[in-house]
C-alpha cells in the first residue's frame, strides 16, 4: 500500500555570519538515520508516530515525523509543460539547467509555488527523494534573491516510496507588503543604475557596483531586514546574505551574470561560521567575489572600502572560505585573472622586486583621486612578506614611498595631503597591503 509522511523540516536556521551578526543560512537539516528512529507507539488508528532526533543549527530539540498509512498520493502538481513555461531568475535558471529534465521541472514548480504564495506547493511525484528536497528548496531560495518572506519552519509531504510529492509553507509577509518593498528595492537599483553609462566594461560597472553597496550599506545585524536585499539597498543595513543578493539584483539589472555561494567562512583562529559571498562573470570570465568581506568592520573602518575578494580565483577564495556541499548547486570554476582589480590596475607584484613599481602605480592613482588608501596585491606568501618588510622599512617607514607621497602631493596640491607618515593594512591571507594617506 502506499503511503505518505509528514515530515516537519527546519529548513533555514539562523547562524552566526563571518564577521559578527547572523544570517539565515541555507542548509539540509533533515539528518535522520535508522538508527535515529525510535518507533514511540504501534499501528493505532493507522497513524505511527516516529520521534527523531535530528541536529537543527539555531533551533534544537527534536522533529516529530507523523507517517500516514494511505492508498497513495495523487500527483496534483502543475504539469511539466506548465512548468517549462515559469521564468526562474538568473541564478536560479543557471543551477536548474544543470539537472535533470524531472528536478527541473520541480525547480519550477517549487518557485511558481513560493512566488504564488501558495501554502501547499504539489511537485512532481518520484523525482526527490526526502533526503534531498531540502537542498533543491535551497537552490531556488538561494538563486532567487527576491524571495526573503518564507519562515524559517516549513514541512515536506513523503509519499512511502520515501520522494517528497508536497511542501507546506508560512510566509512572514503578504504579497501587498512584498509589492512595495519590490517596488523600493527597485526603486534604490534604479539610483544605482543610472549612474552606469552603457559603453562602460563589465569589470567598469562591476567595480561601481561593488563600491556602490559598500559605501551605502552598513554591516550590522539590526532586524530581519538585514538578511534581504531591501534591508542592503533601502534599509541601508545588511550582513553577508543581504549584500549577496543586492549585489545579485543590480548585477542582473547591468548584465552581469551573478550566482549565490553558500558556505563557511574561515576567522584567523580556525573557526568557521556560515556565510554567503558570490561569483560573477566579467568579460566572459568567471570570479568570486565577497563583497561583505570587502566592507570590512575594524576600528574607523565607516569610510574604509577595499578589493582583497572584488575579483578572485577560487584559489584565493578557499584560503578562508569553505563552499557547501548541495547536490542541486553546480557552481562555475574561478581560475581568471584579467579582472583581478589588483593586475588590472597595475598594483600587483609578482616578486619583490615589483613593489616599488606597483606601489608607485597605486600611490600615483590613488592620490591623483583624493582616496585615503593606496593598496597592493602580492603573488604568495614569500612576496607578501618581503614587501610588507620593505614598507615598514627600519620602522620609520620607506623612503621610496614617502617619495611617492611628496609627488603626489606636488601633483594634486588641493587634496590637501601630508608627508608626515603613513600607516599600514595588511591581509596576510590574501597578500594584500595597503596604505593609509594622511591628510
Amino acid at each position: 500500500m502506499g503511503g505518505k509522511i509528514w515530515a516537519a523540516v527546519t529548513g533555514l536556521a539562523l547562524l552566526l555570519a563571518a564577521a559578527g551578526g547572523g544570517y539565515y543560512a541555507y542548509k539540509t537539516l533533515d539528518s535522520r538515520t535508522e538508527a535515529d528512529i525510535v518507533i514511540s507507539g504501534k499501528d493505532e488508528g493507522r497513524v505511527v508516530t516516529r520521534r527523531s532526533k535530528v541536529d537543527l543549527p539555531g533551533a534544537g530539540g527534536e522533529v516529530v515525523v507523523k507517517e500516514e498509512v494511505s492508498s497513495g498520493t495523487e500527483d496534483l502538481a502543475i504539469s511539466p509543460e506548465e512548468a517549462d513555461k515559469i521564468d526562474l531568475p538568473f541564478a536560479a535558471e543557471y543551477f536548474a539547467q544543470r539537472l535533470t529534465k524531472d528536478e527541473e521541472t520541480v525547480c519550477r514548480q517549487i518557485y511558481k509555488g513560493i512566488t504564488d504564495f501558495e501554502e501547499t506547493i504539489y511537485i512532481k511525484n518520484d523525482v526527490v527523494s526526502s533526503n534531498d528536497i531540502c537542498e533543491l528548496i535551497v537552490m531556488v531560495v538561494t538563486g532567487s534573491p527576491e524571495i526573503d518572506y518564507i519562515d524559517t519552519n516549513y514541512s515536506v509531504q513523503v509519499d512511502s516510496d520515501g520522494f517528497a510529492s508536497a511542501i507546506f509553507m508560512t510566509y512572514t509577509r503578504s504579497a501587498e507588503d512584498c509589492e512595495v518593498r519590490h517596488m523600493l528595492t527597485e526603486q534604490a537599483i534604479d539610483r544605482i543604475s543610472e549612474n552606469m553609462a552603457n559603453d562602460w566594461s563589465d569589470f567598469q560597472k562591476y567595480r561601481y557596483i561593488h563600491d556602490a553597496l559598500v559605501n551605502n550599506c552598513y554591516y550590522y545585524e539590526s532586524d530581519g531586514d538585514c538578511y534581504t536585499a531591501y534591508g542592503c539597498l533601502v534599509g541601508g543595513n545588511a550582513v553577508c546574505e543581504g549584500y549577496s543578493k543586492a549585489l545579485m539584483l543590480v548585477c542582473d539589472r547591468a548584465g552581469i551574470p551573478c550566482l549565490p555561494v553558500i558556505g563557511q567562512g574561515v576567522n584567523e583562529d580556525g573557526s568557521v561560521q556560515g556565510h554567503i559571498w558570490n561569483k560573477v562573470m566579467l568579460n566572459g570570465e568567471w570570479y568570486a567575489s565577497d563583497i561583505t568581506w570587502d566592507d570590512p568592520v575594524f576600528e574607523s573602518a565607516e569610510n574604509y572600502l577595499r578589493y582583497d575578494y572584488f575579483s578572485v580565483t577560487d584559489e584565493e577564495m578557499s584560503r578562508n572560505h569553505v563552499q557547501d556541499d548541495n547536490k542541486f548547486i553546480t557552481e562555475p570554476a574561478c581560475a581568471a585573472t584579467e579582472c583581478d582589480y589588483y593586475r588590472y590596475y597595475g598594483y600587483f607584484a609578482e616578486t619583490s622586486d615589483d613593489a616599488e613599481e606597483a606601489f608607485r602605480n597605486a600611490v600615483r592613482d590613488a592620490m591623483a583621486n583624493g582616496d585615503e588608501y593606496a593598496r597592493v596585491k602580492c603573488a604568495d606568501v614569500l612576496c607578501f612578506n618581503e614587501v610588507l618588510n620593505w614598507v615598514f622599512g627600519d620602522g620609520t617607514g620607506n623612503e621610496e614611498l614617502f617619495g611617492m607621497i611628496k609627488q603626489g602631493i606636488a601633483d594634486n596640491p588641493d587634496f590637501g595631503y601630508k608627508a608626515s607618515g603613513y600607516s599600514v593594512i595588511n591581509n596576510a591571507v590574501t597578500y594584500n597591503i595597503s596604505i593609509r594617506l594622511k591628510k
